[in-house]
Parts: C-alpha cells; sequence; structure tokens
C-alpha cells in the first residue's frame, strides 16, 4: 500500500513537470514565432516605405543634388504593394489591412527650412570649417556698414528736422518782410529778392516809410517791397488824410452844402478808408500767421534737439561695431549740431524779440481794427465830427505800432544767384538712383529674359519655427550660401560664358536675392541693394577723411549759409558726403560688373570720384583698378547672408522650378513634393486577438 502511494506521487509530479515543460516550449515557441512575424513585418515595413521614396525626382537629384518625392494617392498604394510583396514569406498566416499616412512634412513648409536642411546634409561640413574666418569677417563688416547706413540716415533724418527749422525762418521772411520764400530759399531774380505782392506784418508804418522805420537793414530787400505792391503803407498818413477830409465837410456852412462839395471829400476820404482797413487788416493776419509759424518753430527745434541726442545715444553705443575713431568723428560732429540746434544766436533774426515784436503790434492791431470797424465808409456832413473823433482815436491807438525787433540779417545771403540750398545734391542722389543701370553698364549688355509662371514657390510665404541651437542655425545658413554660389548663375558668370538659351532666366543668383520675374529687374534691385553695402563702406572713409570732410562742408556753407543755422549746414554736410559715397559706389560697381575687384575699405590712393564729377555726373576716372580687393560674387554673398531666411529659401525653390520648367516638366511645383512621412500599417496576424500596428516613417533629411 505505501509502495502504490509513493508510485502514484511520482506519477504526479511528473505530469505536472511535463505540462510545465511544454507549456514553456509552447511559449519559446510562440514568442519566435511572433519575433519572425514582427521582423518580418518591421523589415517589410522598412523596405516598402523606402521602396516608395526611391521614386524621388532624378532631375532634381542630377542637376541640384536634392531629393524630393511627388506626394500623391499613388504613395499610399505603392506602399501597401509593396508591404504585401514583402511578407510573402510570412504565407496566410499574416496579411496587410491598411495603410494610413498623417503626417507629410512638403519642402515648402515652414519657411522652407526643409531645403535649407536638405542641403545642409548634403553639403560637406569641412566647408564649414573653411569659411567661418571669413564669413565672420564679412559679417563684421556689414554689421558696421548697416550701422553707418542706419546712423547716417537718422542724421539725415536730423537734416530735415534741422531743414524744417529753417522752413520756419524762410516763411516768417515772407510773413514778416513781404519777400518770396520757396523750400529751397529766398526767391532771386535778376540779382534782387522777389516781393511775395500781398500783405506782410511790416506793411503798416506808423510814420514816414524809410529802411530805418521799417528795420531794414539790406538795401535790396527794402527796394523791391517799397517798388511793388502793396508795398510798405504809411498808415497815419491816411489817417491824417480821412481826419482833413472830415473836417472839411464838417467846416462847411448850411448854404454850401451841395452835394458836388461833400462829394470832392467823400469820395478820397472812401478811397483812404478803405485802403487803410485792407492794410491793417492784412498786417493783422499776417501778423498771426507769423506767430503761429514761431510756435511751429519752437516745435521744430525740440524735435530736431531729440532726434540729434537719440543719435548721439546710438553712437555711443555701437562704439565696438563702428571703431574708436568713426564714432568719435560722429559723437563730435553730432553734439556740434546740437549745440548749434540750441542757440537761437546765429540764426536770420533773433526770435525772442521777434516773438515780443509781433505780440506787441498784435495787441495795438485788435484795438485799431475794432475802431475802424467804428468808422462810417460813406462820409457827410451829419458823421463827419463822429469820423473826426474815430480818426483821432486811431492816431492814437497806432502809437505803439513799430518794427522795432523785427530785423532780418541777410548778411550771409548772395543775391547774385538763385538760392536752391541743397536741392542740387539731391537731384544728383535721384538721377543717381533712377538711372543706376545705365550709369553702371551697357544695358544693351543685359539680359532681357523674363517668367511668368503661375504658382511658383517664390510666391509664397511662411515662418521658419526651429528649435534648434543659434550655432546650428548659421551653419546651415552658411552652408545654403556656398550651395548658393556653386549651382547658381549671377551676372559676371557670362562675362566669360556663353548664355543658355533654354533657361527661364539667366541671373539666378539676384532671382533669389530679389525674386522679380526679369533679368533686367532682378539685375537692377541687386545694384541698388550692393550700392548701399558700397555706400555705406565709402561713407564709413568720408567721415575719416579731413580733407573731403571739409569740401563737404564747404559746400554745404555755400548753400545753406544764408540760414545762419551751423547745425543745418552741419546736417547738410552729411547729406553731401552720403550721396557722394553714394556716388563712389556706382564707381565701384562698374568695376564690380566689368569682372574687376573693389577693395572693401576705402582710402585716399583707391578714392576715385572727386565732388565736382559728382555735382557734374561725371563718373570717370584715371585710376587702375584694385588688384586686391573682392569680386561681384564675394558682394553676392553678402548680400545672401543680409537676406531673410524664409524669402531665400522660397525662391531657391522658384529658381529650380524655372530650371525644371525649362526642362520639360511644365507642371514641376515645389509645393507638391515632400521631404518626409509617417503613418501607420496594420496587419493581421493568425492566432493573435489584436491586429498589429506598425509605426511608418521615412525622410530625406
Amino acid at each position: 500500500m505505501n509502495n502504490k502511494t509513493f508510485k502514484a506521487q511520482i506519477t504526479v509530479m511528473a505530469a505536472l513537470s511535463m505540462t510545465i515543460i511544454f507549456s514553456l516550449i509552447c511559449t519559446c515557441v510562440r514568442s519566435a514565432s511572433d519575433c519572425f512575424y514582427n521582423t518580418q513585418i518591421k523589415e517589410a515595413c522598412m523596405l516598402s516605405v523606402e521602396g516608395a521614396f526611391s521614386a524621388y525626382h532624378n532631375d532634381m537629384l542630377s542637376e541640384y543634388d536634392i531629393l524630393l518625392l511627388q506626394y500623391s494617392d499613388k504613395i499610399k498604394a505603392r506602399i501597401e504593394q509593396y508591404a504585401e510583396e514583402n511578407i510573402y514569406s510570412c504565407g496566410k498566416n499574416v496579411s496587410l489591412m491598411g495603410v494610413d499616412v498623417d503626417n507629410v512634412e512638403y519642402i515648402t513648409d515652414q519657411g522652407g527650412i526643409y531645403l535649407r536642411k536638405e542641403i545642409a546634409s548634403y553639403m560637406q561640413y569641412g566647408l564649414f570649417s573653411e569659411m567661418a574666418d571669413v564669413m565672420r569677417q564679412s559679417e563684421k563688416e556689414l554689421q558696421k556698414v548697416e550701422k553707418i547706413k542706419e546712423i547716417t540716415s537718422d542724421i539725415q533724418d536730423c537734416e530735415k528736422d534741422l531743414w524744417e527749422v529753417d522752413l520756419k525762418i524762410l516763411q516768417l521772411i515772407k510773413y514778416v518782410e513781404g519777400i518770396e520764400t520757396t523750400d529751397t530759399g529766398i526767391v532771386i531774380r535778376r540779382g534782387e529778392p522777389v516781393s511775395s505782392g500781398g500783405y506782410f506784418a511790416k506793411s503798416a508804418v506808423n510814420g514816414i516809410v524809410s529802411r530805418d522805420s521799417v528795420y531794414v537793414d539790406e538795401k535790396k530787400v527794402y527796394m523791391s517791397i517799397d517798388n511793388s505792391e502793396p508795398g510798405y503803407t504809411d498808415v497815419s498818413a491816411l489817417l491824417d488824410d480821412m481826419y482833413e477830409d472830415a473836417s472839411g465837410v464838417a467846416a462847411s456852412e448850411e448854404n454850401q452844402k451841395e452835394e458836388d462839395y461833400i462829394n470832392s471829400y467823400s469820395d478820397v476820404y472812401r478811397r483812404n478808408y478803405i485802403k487803410l482797413k485792407a492794410v491793417l487788416g492784412g498786417t493783422k493776419e499776417q501778423t498771426e500767421k507769423a506767430l503761429e509759424v514761431l510756435g511751429e518753430y519752437d516745435d521744430a527745434k525740440s524735435g530736431a534737439e531729440n532726434k540729434l541726442g537719440g543719435c548721439m545715444e546710438k553712437v555711443s553705443a555701437e562704439i565696438k561695431t563702428l571703431g574708436e575713431e568713426l564714432c568719435n568723428e560722429l559723437i563730435e560732429d553730432l553734439k556740434s549740431m546740437k549745440e548749434d540746434n540750441a542757440s537761437d544766436k546765429k540764426t536770420m533774426c533773433d526770435m525772442q524779440q521777434l516773438r515780443q515784436a509781433l505780440s506787441r503790434n498784435l495787441i495795438v492791431l485788435n484795438g485799431v481794427c475794432s475802431q475802424i470797424e467804428k468808422l462810417e465808409e460813406n462820409l457827410n456832413y451829419d458823421n463827419s465830427r463822429d469820423v473826426m473823433s474815430s480818426v483821432v482815436r486811431c492816431r492814437q491807438l497806432l502809437y505803439g505800432l513799430s518794427a522795432k525787433g523785427m530785423k532780418f540779417d541777410y548778411s550771409g545771403v548772395d543775391f547774385s544767384i538763385e538760392s536752391s540750398g541743397l536741392s542740387a545734391v539731391r537731384k544728383v542722389r535721384q538721377l543717381i538712383t533712377d538711372g543706376i543701370l545705365a550709369l553702371v553698364m551697357d544695358t544693351d549688355n543685359i539680359s532681357e529674359k523674363s517668367v511668368n509662371y503661375a504658382g511658383l514657390a517664390t510666391d509664397m510665404s511662411g515662418k521658419i519655427e526651429s528649435m534648434e541651437s543659434k550655432a546650428e542655425e548659421i551653419k546651415e545658413q552658411l552652408l545654403m550660401n556656398e550651395y548658393l554660389m556653386m549651382k547658381f548663375n549671377c551676372f559676371t558668370d557670362y562675362l566669360d560664358m556663353d548664355i543658355d538659351e533654354s533657361a527661364g532666366i539667366d541671373y539666378t543668383l539676384e532671382y533669389i536675392l530679389c525674386g522679380k520675374s526679369g533679368d533686367k529687374e532682378n539685375l537692377e534691385q541687386t545694384m541698388l541693394e550692393l550700392s548701399g553695402i558700397r555706400t555705406g563702406m565709402n561713407l564709413a572713409y568720408l567721415i575719416t577723411d579731413k580733407s573731403k570732410k571739409m569740401q563737404a562742408y564747404s559746400f554745404a556753407a555755400g548753400a545753406l549759409g544764408f540760414t545762419g543755422n551751423m547745425a543745418l549746414i552741419k546736417a547738410g554736410q552729411y547729406l553731401i558726403m552720403s550721396v557722394w559715397a553714394y556716388g563712389e559706389a556706382i564707381m565701384d560697381m562698374r568695376d564690380l560688373y566689368a569682372g574687376n575687384k573693389v577693395a572693401l575699405v576705402k582710402n585716399e590712393k583707391n578714392w576715385k570720384l572727386s565732388l565736382e564729377n559728382l555735382l557734374g555726373m561725371k563718373f570717370d576716372s584715371d585710376k587702375d583698378t584694385d588688384d586686391d580687393g573682392l569680386e561681384y560674387r564675394d558682394y553676392i554673398r553678402m548680400l545672401l547672408m543680409l537676406e531673410r531666411s524664409e524669402h531665400k529659401n522660397y525662391r531657391t525653390m522658384g529658381a529650380m522650378e524655372i530650371k525644371m520648367i525649362s526642362m520639360g516638366h511644365d507642371d514641376f511645383r515645389m509645393r507638391n513634393y515632400i521631404v518626409s512621412m509617417a503613418g501607420t500599417a496594420v496587419f493581421s496576424v493568425i492566432r493573435r486577438g489584436q491586429p498589429y500596428v506598425q509605426i511608418i516613417s521615412c525622410s530625406y533629411i
């Protein structure tokens, strides 16, 4: 009995052990089977997606080394087809239920950042270390150029405000002195100032008219007004005549009150009354206008002072970028301009005295005009004594009317020439800008090609939203710029190369910079951008060249000296220097577009344009071209550095599209192409209750 029990225990234990062993073996087999299927599915998905992505655009790869896949429903069908073929080895145990693509990234997404990344991955990273030092120096110079342009633009804005100050003085000359003025100065014809032809604050004179009584030292100014209409008018003499007329009528006896006798006085009285009322009314109106202009003068001075102070702060903050020498020159000039603007001593008149004199006269004129309104226009025997009384009252009220304190200094005005201020310099700047193409090159040599394709990426817009580091972004930007220099052409490339007649446009680098439809428009816009760089560098030199700076100051003093405003003259000097630097930039670009080099930093030896030739629009020089310096393509590289990444990305895509179209791909548009894709593939596995979901993805980046 005991033996049988013992054997039964062995049998039960053996059965349990075998069950566990068999379960373990089955689990291992099932696990191995699942691993096999999982591996097969993953491999099938990977091969399927990569197979679909192998249908990239061959010509884009051939021309630009860029991988792109045109997105359509066929991609999903192709992945499904490849997946089914790749899981064939699993037999009927595994079947594809479907593929879902839910995350597609187009090359045009996010401001075109995927194009930049694909280009960066293509470029040899060894280039970066070689380019870094060169690009860092160029970037430093570009920052300096941009700051110089910005500060010079601010100074020119100050010049506008300072000119606004002197424009108010010119308006005061018209309202107070009666001399015609314009925005550029006093109007002069045949060596004489021209009368405004209307009333002015000095029109009404209380006493004998003379240069002393109207406080005009300049004989030509006095004679111009005195010989014109309405000119100066002795209002006290008019009142005396009106009193005599009224007295004559009042003194007549009863039997002498014939109509003819009365009319002989009343007609003269009426003419004097009308003239007196017009003169006093006109004088009062112009006095009020002059006081209003004086208020605007104060506002203009305050605005100019604030801007000059802002310029000084900006220069001081940029000493590292600008350099100590240039910074000190700018601060010294701005400080001088600010001090001169704060003072009224160097203007054509004493503004404080003028304000007091005008205010005093306005009180007098208000009283006299009010009294004149009480006078009868028509004189007769019945009102003659009232008229006499009112005339006496007017004479009493006129006692305070005087031109004292209203004197202008014309010693700085050259009446032998017509003043145009700095309009000649501004005209030169406008002529250069408007005709920059013809000034730089023979326009017959410019490509006339243009494109008008709808739906190009050039017209797209978007914003880059990247979490990458600044260093990584800079590296990608530099690599892309070098890629563009390698793959695309610019104007000077065709100096030694035949034009491809089949190409949609020739100047593709200029197209990437500007995005215009035609070669000519892109070339002109690039010239303007390039002239900005050269103008900034040239101006940096002019500011530190004492001799050329003095030439500019002398010209400004000759053009604006009549104002007596030294701050305006100093600001005018900067306007002249900026236009001079612009003119020198034209000389530089002539060399660049001819395939020659131009030094980045100017000096006395390589400066070509004289101020005299600038004003005469003579852009010729007998100086040799620079042996050292930068070529046109080097400056294009600088402009690429300044261009916004989004604009550059989309325009690069546009240039690629134009090339593909010229190769026969009429419907090629970058917006239809993707660089990455993600989704899921769902499989059914035999004896597994749940579907098997596999994530699928592929990217060219």
